[in-house]
């Protein structure tokens, strides 16, 4: 093992419920119906705009369409963060990205966010302490959604690392199939918004955790350096 790469929405942010409470504003407010269960887990978590969208409106978009559809919604999601006073990195995330800086190991994020909400993280959260910018996969309109393997192929290319030399943090389920299909060297899920037990049934999953203050990481980081 040689790198890490990183989902970024659920996985170093729990933020699942704002991004759901956002998809829930705009579709009733375009459709008039509201998102069952069972679609966000199907079309929206770890999706890309296009995907999602073309779900919601039945129909091809084009893709200034889809551009202006998915900033309204992204509106909409980066006020609830701004007016929630625990809006931050999920808990351990800091210490634990300045541990792989201290052993030199390389690291990336792989998301399914576009850009304007990629640069919305790195001015509020403080990002650029840990990862360069042009380093990053993001939504850039040309990402195949996930469970296709597409970002985490880009992810570990931007490492000059093959996927089968990276381990991969994820919290959801098409995600973490999108790492599967990548031959991630190893699987670690985030267990944000499901069940240890159900992640636990996901194939190539090898260790589950709640935050980043898991003492199975350390475990981890110390056969990482080993291996590497």
């Amino acid at each position: 093992m040689k790198g890490i790469l990183f989902d970024f929405n659920g996985t170093l942010i729990n933020d699942t419920q704002k991004h759901e409470e956002a998809w829930q504003a705009f579709i009733t407010k375009v459709t008039g119906s509201p998102v069952s269960k069972g679609d966000f887990a199907k079309y929206f978590h770890g999706k890309n705009a296009q995907h999602t969208l073309e779900h919601v409106f039945k129909r091809p978009l084009t893709a200034q369409e889809v551009a202006d559809y998915a900033e309204e919604k992204e509106a909409l999601y980066r006020a609830l963060c701004l007016a929630d006073p625990n809006y931050s990195l999920l808990k351990g995330v800091p210490e634990f990205l300045t541990l792989l800086q201290k052993e030199q190991i390389p690291f990336t994020i792989a998301t399914a966010s576009g850009k304007t909400n990629l640069d919305f993280y790195f001015d509020t959260l403080n990002l650029n302490q840990w990862f360069q910018l042009d380093k990053v996969v993001y939504d850039d309109g040309k990402m195949i959604s996930k469970p296709d393997p597409d970002p985490y192929l880009k992810g570990a290319a931007r490492l000059r690392l093959l996927p089968s030399e990276c381990v991969i943090f994820e919290d959801a389920p098409v995600g973490l199939l999108s790492a599967y299909n990548a031959a991630a060297a190893q699987i670690v899920a985030v267990a944000t918004s499901e069940t240890k037990d159900s992640l636990a049934k996901l194939p190539g999953v090898s260790l589950i955790v709640a935050d980043f203050t898991d003492p199975a990481l350390t475990v981890l980081i110390d056969q990482f350096t080993k291996k590497s």
